[in-house]
């Protein structure tokens, strides 16, 4: 991987990707070498399997601004699905203050073409979208069959 490439790119971006977390997935490839294949290998050391190859990214946020509506809010009872042990109660008081991730901004491609540039494009222009001034990220995650989950701090 070279350090130098990313080091330059996050100067440009609103998304912070340090070397370490974004190495973890990378595995020493190159920015412009394809993403996906290595992604999937590097989710499946870590016991995520992709069930299919993904479509599209989300980035999901607990506030929206005026102007930067989310492509999705997710509602109360489809996070309830989502938590079975949690008691309706205790979500219903977090969704209202705010304090779960419930708008959703997703980005689609194609996991044939896509390369570890434009995927890390394709996570800035979703922290854009969502008006989220800076943030660094943490990993990637599954989120269904075909959906990968951009996850920052």
């Amino acid at each position: 991987m070279n350090e130098r490439d990313i080091s330059s790119l996050n100067k440009t971006l609103t998304i912070h990707f340090p070397m370490d977390e974004l190495g973890v997935y990378m595995h020493g490839s190159e920015l412009d070498d394809k993403a996906i294949p290595i992604l999937a290998k590097s989710l499946s050391i870590l016991g995520l399997k992709l069930p299919k190859v993904p479509k599209k990214i989300v980035f999901r946020s607990r506030w929206s601004v005026p102007g930067y509506a989310p492509d999705e809010t997710m509602s109360l009872l489809s996070i309830k699905k989502n938590n079975p042990n949690v008691e309706f109660s205790k979500l219903e008081r977090l969704y209202e203050n705010n304090m779960l991730s419930k708008f959703l901004w997703e980005e689609g491609f194609s996991a044939d073409d896509l390369n570890w540039r434009e995927l890390l494009l394709l996570c800035n222009r979703l922290v854009e979208r969502s008006a989220t001034d800076f943030d660094v990220f943490l990993r990637f995650a599954l989120m269904g069959d075909e959906t990968l989950e951009l996850i920052t701090n």
